[in-house]
């Protein structure tokens, strides 16, 4: 019981962070957090002007991502006049028949395709620059590391629509507006369907329990969360890990370590010190040793999970700096992502007193 009371005081205290955040080392980066996060991961600031010039303009690898993109898109509105049906069977299915029977009623086509185009993997044999391996993280698991030199604003691989978050307004509260307008004040109440790719093995493809709380052997499916937009987020299946073209869900947060620990353990102590925060101060505590896994975690990443283009048809994992052959690649998750697993941690240690 003093664990879970430990755990229980720390997650509140990692809850006041978005407040505590914006007085802090950082404004700007914790702005940054809070109104631009992508799900559970982030994106450093100090990079987007440069990947802006570089990756989405000279980066012949997003280039070519695009076109092949924009190539599958007309291949499937073309096959609507041959076949009307033939984009139905190329998109993306919950394994429960009822919430595709809700689907089916209000999709259009648009959506249809962007959730084809999203969940779809593509071949990209030019994109072979990571490899899966064991991280040098202490208690990461697996990590991507670079096969080649990449540089700065180089993409690296694809972060996979294996699956998708769906956030579909619910219809029980009795409004009459379009259920997959999020804008419509009718909706109130949401409903998260999961998306599977046609790609994925029928064996692959969680129930929605195991999706959302995970089981014995994995963790939930929405840790490898990245949101794409309001309505979709892209989920990367942890056993599709042989394709370079789409590992980026392999990538690790270098400072995630820092949040499992309480205010004052050793490691946290050091960070801070290594961050110029003065921990003798009567004033250290809870908000300093979030802003040293916030500054960590920038300090350390070398990449980040961005769009690849405006359409949002794609998620790819782009170098934020020049990274060597054989460097683990990481990026931020972000607070909100540790805040959710401390919340997953308290539950486990609930289900377990």
């Amino acid at each position: 019981m003093m664990a879970l009371f430990a755990l229980a005081t720390h997650f509140l205290m990692l809850t006041s962070l978005k407040n505590s955040l914006m007085q802090l080392l950082l404004p700007q980066a914790a702005a940054f957090l809070i109104n631009h996060r992508y799900g559970c991961h982030y994106s450093p600031p100090r990079s987007l002007a440069a990947l802006r010039a570089t990756s989405t303009l000279d980066d012949p690898n997003i280039q070519h991502i695009n076109q092949l993109l924009m190539d599958k898109k007309q291949e499937l509105l073309d096959g609507l006049l041959d076949d009307p049906c033939k984009l139905s069977e190329q998109s993306p299915l919950s394994i429960v028949a009822a919430d595709n029977d809700l689907r089916d009623a209000y999709l259009t086509t648009e959506q249809r395709v962007y959730e084809t185009l999203l969940s779809s993997r593509l071949d990209l044999p030019f994109l072979n620059r990571a490899i899966v391996g064991p991280s040098e993280i202490e208690g990461a698991g697996r990590g991507l590391f670079a096969t080649e030199d990449i540089k700065e604003g180089d993409v690296i691989t694809c972060y996979p629509g294996d699956a998708l978050l769906c956030e579909l307004p619910s219809t029980d509260e009795g409004g009459e507006g379009d259920p997959f307008d999020l804008e419509d004040d009718e909706n109130e109440a949401v409903d998260e369907v999961v998306l599977w790719g046609r790609h994925v093995p029928k064996g692959d493809r969680w129930d929605d329990d195991t999706v959302f709380d995970g089981s014995k052997s994995s963790p939930p499916l929405t840790s490898y969360a990245v949101t794409m937009s309001d309505v979709y987020s892209v989920m990367g299946h942890p056993s599709l890990d042989d394709n370079p073209a789409y590992i980026g869900h392999f990538a690790n947060d270098g400072a995630g370590h820092l949040a499992y620990e309480m205010p004052d353990s050793p490691r946290n102590i050091e960070a801070s010190l290594e961050l110029g925060l003065d921990t003798e101060s009567s004033e250290f505590g809870v908000e300093d040793n979030i802003a040293a896994y916030v500054l960590k975690s920038f300090d350390v990443a070398n990449a980040m999970h961005q769009p690849v283009d405006d359409d949002e048809f794609h998620m790819v994992t782009v170098a934020i700096r020049d990274i060597k052959k054989g460097e683990e690649i990481l990026v931020t998750y972000g607070p909100d992502y540790w805040i959710s697993d401390y919340a997953g941690h308290i539950a486990d240690a609930e289900d377990d007193s």
